[in-house]
């Protein structure tokens, strides 16, 4: 399942030097010019060169940063933040044993720094040291208990190696850390769910659904009698005041920029959906209003943008329904269960439309820029009359070109399902997941739309399909997850690939299916892909997915 794939791809750093900014510096903390002239205007000043070195790391230039702490080691051996900064460097140059021995230096000097400790383990996971790996990532959380990323990477490697109790241990301190992160609920549940704790798979569900905004009411009398009586600016001036003595609700937000959008005041809807999404950025219905004010004034790629937020935040959602379903299931509770399946099919069709009304508005992006830019029409004028039946035969196109292309098949299921069209949104759907049989949610429509058509039993066996580890693609995702961190190695893999399929019209679906496999793994904003895949659907490029690669980058957690 999409969840207990991402386990491999939590806990990753896209830099070694994520894990020292404390004595490194932060990205965009510092005047390049400045720190070398601190340097060169005294060079005894050891804290300003290290702190050249680590901007210099955080410019891409690794081999100056390496000779930068190199001469102030030359100066002083026991430097540790240069000890550090040149573990870092080697790192990126690509020398990561070189990077453990420094390291090893450094622990010798602080032996109980957990940032030291966590970056040993890292190395070694890297280097495939697993034991030695595990060992590190303890005594990191031994000295730091709330190190969120060595729970992470102890979570990934024993769900690797099938110790799934301990990778629900460590998944229970996240939780702890963090209470309010839906998404670590959801996937300690997945992890319940593989372990055989159906009650304590349940239980963890609810609790998620529970946490989702969409679940938060926010009542006031006074604004709605100010409504009902068509009193719009004193609804308005109300909600000010309320938020002004009171604790600030993204709900109170959401109605503020209703009532600023029933007046005409664009900016001001804008900067109350915008906070709203500063309160609760997973806030489903504050990304779409925030969507449908871009659509009302002619702001098609951003409305696009917001409708594909949404439209993940549906889509997880809809997981925790079913995987409450395959728990209540598995526990014999038949009639609870399918209750549960009709509870996600009620709400998927929220996901087929918002994925719909992303397809319209990239096309309407397409059209108003032609209009405005070149042909100087109104808007509307340039647009064809059906802008989903033109997606759908895009789509259509580009899988005759492209038929190992999961990801297309998946959206033109969407596209079909919104339109009615059951039967074909299936043959879609399973095209989709046997190309991907990891793709969790194409299975997740496939087991909604068989359940439609009263193809139950079917239903239950993909739904079972896409809440399962399954273990011919565990190590698979994990190694991909530690390669991609890896920039130099995954950008010079891909290279090699290049070169050896030049010319091999499979090349373009490699790239589009080894984007969906980073999305799986939380690697690639799923929104933002859910947004490009439909900008790559233009009859001149239909494979621009590969662009994804490029653009992708791993985050710390």
């Amino acid at each position: 399942m999409s969840y207990l794939l991402e386990v491999f791809g939590r806990g990753l750093l896209a830099d070694l030097i994520g894990a020292f900014a404390d004595v490194l510096g932060h990205r965009g903390d510092y005047d390049l010019e400045a720190l070398y002239d601190a340097a060169e205007r005294d060079p005894d000043d050891l804290d300003a060169r290290v702190r050249l070195g680590g901007a210099l790391l955080r410019e891409g230039e690794p081999t100056a940063a390496r000779d930068c702490f190199l001469s102030v080691l030359k100066d002083e051996r026991d430097d540790i933040g240069a000890r550090l900064g040149l573990a870092c460097a080697f790192d990126e140059l690509d020398h990561i044993d070189i990077s453990l021995e420094q390291l090893r230096i450094a622990q010798k000097s602080d032996p109980t720094n957990p940032a030291v400790l966590f970056s040993l383990g890292y190395c070694h996971e890297r280097l495939d040291h697993v034991e030695q790996a595990i060992e590190y990532y303890q005594d990191s959380i031994r000295f730091c208990p709330s190190l969120r990323n060595a729970h992470e990477r102890l979570s990934a490697i024993y769900l690797k190696n099938c110790e799934t109790d301990l990778a629900i241990h460590h998944y229970q301190k996240l939780v702890e850390l963090d209470p309010n992160d839906i998404d670590v609920h959801l996937t300690l549940a997945n992890l319940l769910l593989k372990a055989g704790d159906f009650e304590g798979a349940i239980k963890r569900y609810e609790h998620a659904i529970a946490m989702e905004p969409e679940n938060w009411e926010a009542h006031d009398d006074v604004v709605r009698a100010y409504e009902d009586a068509g009193l719009i600016r004193e609804a308005i001036e109300h909600l000010h005041m309320s938020i002004d003595s009171d604790v600030e609700y993204p709900d109170t937000r959401l109605r503020l920029g209703d009532l600023y959008a029933r007046v005409g005041d664009d900016v001001s809807a804008l900067a109350q959906y915008e906070r709203a999404l500063e309160i609760c950025p997973d806030h489903l219905e504050a990304n779409v209003k925030m969507g449908t004010q871009h659509l009302r004034n002619g702001r098609f790629e951003d409305a696009g943008k917001c409708f594909a937020h949404a439209l993940e935040l549906n889509d997880r959602l809809l997981t925790a329904y079913v995987g409450i379903g395959v728990a209540q299931h598995a526990d014999g509770r038949v009639e609870e269960a399918m209750a549960s399946f009709d509870l996600a099919r009620h709400i998927e069709p929220n996901s087929n439309l918002l994925f719909t009304e992303v397809a319209r508005m990239q096309l309407k992006a397409d059209f108003s820029k032609v209009s405005d830019q070149v042909l100087g029409l109104r808007r509307d004028d340039a647009a064809p009359q059906d802008l989903v039946e033109t997606q759908i035969s895009r789509l259509r196109s580009s899988i005759r070109s492209s038929p190992n292309h999961a990801d297309l098949h998946y959206r033109l299921g969407l596209l079909l399902r919104n339109r009615g069209q059951v039967e074909e949104a299936v043959d879609a759907f399973r095209a989709s997941v046997e190309i991907n049989p990891c793709y969790m949610k194409a299975l997740i429509k496939l087991g909604l739309s068989l359940k439609e058509l009263d193809r139950s039993d079917e239903a239950i066996d993909v739904f079972r399909r896409a809440t399962a580890l399954q273990p011919e693609y565990v190590d698979v995702h994990y190694q991909l997850g530690l390669l991609f961190a890896q920039r130099n190695r995954f950008e010079s893999a891909m290279e090699h690939f290049e070169a050896a399929a030049e010319g091999n019209p499979r090349n373009a679906e490699f790239h589009a299916n080894l984007a969906l496999s980073l999305q799986n793994l939380g690697l690639i904003d799923r929104a933002r892909a859910t947004w490009q895949v439909v900008c790559d659907l233009d009859p001149d490029g239909p494979f621009a997915l590969q662009a994804q690669i490029e653009l992708a980058k791993p985050q710390n957690k």
